[in-house]
């Protein structure tokens, strides 16, 4: 893991502007992937042939475990920014790197400190996430199946009766069960016309016979996300909900036949969203296709409309077209492939058919 993070840092270091000496790497899903540290405090000053790892007391262990020799470990007893002040008083630059989502209060007072000029460097480390490694697809994979273990045994549960907020607890403590570190986000369990929310919040409803379930959730393994969704059908399918999910399932198909490296994430999105619309549900069909995932659960690139990015070997992305009809409901289809020279490669386990529970 260390010769990796050594080689993640030089690639971030050897992308700098030529006139910019140091980056200083606040986010913490970046701070992971530059030295396996796992913690919710810390910051990396990452120079051309040198790192710097700031924490306090309560990751010392921690930090030397995860860290170990990827980069020095500063613990420091006040903040992380008088701490790096600190640190570029006895080792000066002249230009210093930040990311956009530093802190107002945080950039204010590197200024005070005069840690040089600073210039923001926006999207570096995440445009080098975006080309996973084998160790991170082999931690995605995990994920995967993990969740995939956990829907298998949730359809044993899933009844009517159980209200939304049941669902969506038990769902999350069987990933714990599997493996998982803990959901990708906030489990969304969506029943009847409920579903008609994309991003719907479970709530105190009862499941009921001839009602869908969206179902969207994800498990996570030292770090990585899972994503899927499903929707369901509790009970006889009827002629509406199946025509709604095929439609959904065959959008589905047609972008992911256009998956390769090279190929835009603009067409990606556009074969999916075309033939939603000629089959007269264009208007229903609002959000993104599908965004990329690793250590955030929504990273770049993204299919979408607007879209400028360009596919390559080692992008893993979801696919996801839905259909939302307010009063009725909603049908999204989830699936997650890497992008490989041999064709799209599927993270998740668990098919996509028409499923009917009881």
């Amino acid at each position: 893991m260390k010769n990796r993070c050594h080689l993640r840092q030089k690639t971030v270091a050897d992308q700098l502007p030529k006139k910019v000496d140091a980056l200083l790497v606040t986010t913490l899903s970046n701070i992971r992937y530059l030295t396996g540290f796992s913690g919710s405090a810390g910051a990396l000053l990452l120079e051309r042939g040198r790192a710097t790892f700031f924490t306090d007391f309560r990751y010392q262990e921690q930090a030397a475990q995860e860290v170990g020799t990827a980069a020095e470990i500063v613990i420091f007893k006040t903040s992380i920014i008088e701490a790096v002040l600190e640190r570029l008083a006895k080792h000066p630059v002249k230009t210093l790197g930040i990311e956009g989502s530093l802190r107002v209060d945080q950039r204010e007072a590197l200024e005070k400190g005069k840690a040089g000029k600073l210039v923001i460097v926006p999207g570096l480390v995440e445009k080098a996430r975006q080309i996973k490694d084998a160790d991170e697809l082999k931690c995605l994979r995990r994920a995967f199946a993990i969740a995939d273990r956990a829907f298998a045994r949730l359809l044993r549960y899933l009844r009517p009766g159980r209200t939304e907020r049941e669902i969506a607890a038990r769902l999350e403590f069987l990933m714990r069960q599997e493996g998982s570190d803990g959901p990708s986000f906030a489990t969304i369990i969506a029943a009847g016309e409920h579903a008609s929310c994309p991003h719907a919040q479970p709530t105190d409803r009862v499941l009921e016979k001839g009602q869908m379930v969206k179902i969207d959730f994800g498990a996570t393994y030292r770090g990585y996300h899972s994503d899927m969704t499903r929707t369901v059908f509790l009970g006889k399918a009827d002629k509406k909900f199946r025509e709604i999910y095929r439609i959904v399932r065959k959008a589905q198909k047609k972008a992911v036949a256009l998956i390769a490296p090279g190929a835009k994430c603009f067409d990606v999105d556009q074969a999916a969203r075309a033939y939603i619309a000629k089959k007269g549900y264009g208007d229903h069909f609002g959000h993104g296709l599908g965004h990329a995932i690793g250590l955030d659960i929504h990273e770049g690139p993204a299919y979408s409309p607007k879209s400028k990015d360009t596919l390559a070997a080692g992008m893993v992305l979801t696919v996801e077209p839905g259909i939302y009809l307010p009063g009725w409901g909603g049908i999204r289809i989830e699936d997650v492939y890497v992008v490989t020279d041999q064709g799209p490669e599927k993270l998740t386990g668990t098919p996509n058919k028409l499923l009917e529970i009881g």
